[in-house]
């Protein structure tokens, strides 16, 4: 099997948001976010930059203390999957046709994620974090911001 192709990378999704945090941990609540949008009927690609990240993120979706259980796998980089959730390291892909993507830490270029119909970025007080607004503005993205996971609105 090859991996489900995503839309052409001309067309924009309908937003970026961007969740601020007061802290430089992701994991809760991106765990948190994929909870919410999989009660929601969303299928969703969660990307990490790394296997070691994507692993971590992997324990907590498993561990979620008072919340239900997310159905959801790590990809190994090969064929497609039937989960709603899947966890992806390394190079973007979308092996469960997904429209929502979770950026679990950081993408080297925005236009990869340009087939998804939804994207979720996290803001930390990390320095890797800064200037992500920018950047998906810059390239051509329409971006929200919100507090936290729930919260409404920057400020």
């Amino acid at each position: 099997m090859t991996e489900k192709k995503t839309r052409e990378p001309s067309e924009k999704p309908v937003k970026v948001v961007l969740h601020r945090l007061a802290g430089t941990k992701k994991a809760q609540e991106v765990s948190l976010l994929v909870g919410s949008l999989y009660e929601k009927g969303k299928r969703v690609t969660v990307f990490l930059s790394d296997s070691g990240r994507a692993a971590i993120l992997d324990e907590w979706l498993w561990v979620r203390a008072q919340h239900p259980f997310i159905p959801h796998v790590l990809w190994n980089g090969h064929g497609e999957v039937e989960d709603p959730v899947v966890v992806v390291a390394g190079t973007l892909a979308n092996p469960n046709g997904a429209t929502v993507l979770v950026i679990g830490d950081h993408i080297a270029d925005q236009q990869e994620a340009s087939g998804f119909s939804e994207i979720h970025d996290f803001v930390t007080a990390s320095p890797e974090d800064e200037g992500k607004r920018k950047a998906w503005e810059d390239a051509g993205f329409k971006v929200e911001e919100r507090r936290g996971v729930t919260g409404k609105g920057p400020g």
